[in-house]
């Protein structure tokens, strides 16, 4: 589809009061990646131009012709994590093939369009006077990753990357690990990030051991966390950094519609009565660690 004809239609929500939008994203780039993974970059203007770290699209994987008359696989849109903006229109996601809508994605090429719908959701919130930010993350929760480091290290805080996998094949980025030193990704590093890698299969440990290993080098004032990755990971994450340092959150979860019309992604928060229901499609997928009533959140 050519600029001209592309549509984009504002909608409620969204960051800031902006978006989401729904339009037709041209394919520029489609990149497979190690092991099971691959890279779509989408030339997607309106989004890139409000999207915030964290938060997500959702995508029609089948051809936007077909919307009104859709297949019976991959039904429903798929909600894919914004792992970076790339400048002047770029928006590029990463997934793992996995799936008839993850293989119907990394089987685009360049020149293809996408049905399009973002930016949605709330991510990360970040503040000036942060002086030492670290991100942990786990398995595919690298996805989200890169925008929020790039935000971090353009606002001048110290980014340090605790990133963990049960194998090396378990993300999407390349794994380096010199003679001498610990394991690193380059490719995230290079957004300014210090990078601590680990692989249960390789270094033999969990990341939220690591975390607790070097929480006490955090300075008291000026620190904050973010994670993403597997609901055990972050429950451990929550109880590590309780009373230490502020702790949010990305949750993953099934989305139907991605509006927070439906509710089938809801999860249990904290209240003053006891226990409450928000969507992590809306009212997420960033929570503060402290809100979520982790004894009642399935695993």
């Amino acid at each position: 589809m050519s600029q001209a004809q592309r549509r984009a239609e504002p909608g409620a929500g969204g960051s800031a009061g902006r978006g989401p939008f729904r339009l037709r994203a041209e394919v520029v780039e489609s990149e497979a990646l190690p092991a099971v993974h691959h890279r779509v970059v989408l030339r997607a203007p309106e989004i890139a131009a409000c999207a915030q770290p964290g938060q997500f699209v959702h995508i029609w994987c089948h051809p936007p012709a077909e919307i009104d008359r859709p297949p019976c696989d991959a039904l429903l849109r798929r909600p894919y994590s914004i792992s970076r903006l790339r400048p002047p229109d770029g928006v590029e996601i990463l997934l793992r093939v996995r799936g008839v809508g993850g293989r119907l994605l990394a089987a685009k090429t360049v020149g293809d369009a996408l049905d399009v719908i973002g930016p949605l959701g709330n991510g990360f919130r970040t503040w000036p006077d942060i002086g030492v930010a670290v991100v942990v993350a786990g398995g595919i929760g690298l996805a989200p990753v890169p925008a929020l480091i790039a935000r971090l290290a353009a606002s001048g805080a110290r980014v340090v990357l605790l990133a963990g996998a049960e194998t090396d094949e378990k993300i999407p980025f390349r794994v380096e690990r010199p003679r001498a030193g610990r394991a690193t990704l380059p490719e995230v590093a290079a957004l300014g990030a210090e990078v601590t890698f680990v692989s249960e299969s390789v270094e033999g440990i969990l990341i939220t051991e690591v975390v607790a290993l070097r929480l006490d080098e955090l300075p008291e004032e000026g620190s904050a966390m973010f994670a993403c990755g597997p609901r055990a990971m972050l429950k451990r994450l929550a109880e590590v950094a309780s009373g230490h340092i502020p702790l949010q959150v990305s949750l993953e979860e099934r989305m139907a519609c991605g509006l927070g019309a439906c509710r089938s992604c809801v999860v249990p928060v904290r209240c003053d009565n006891g226990t409450a229901y928000k969507t992590v499609c809306r009212d997420g997928p960033v929570f503060d660690a402290a809100e979520i009533d982790w004894e009642r959140l399935t695993p």
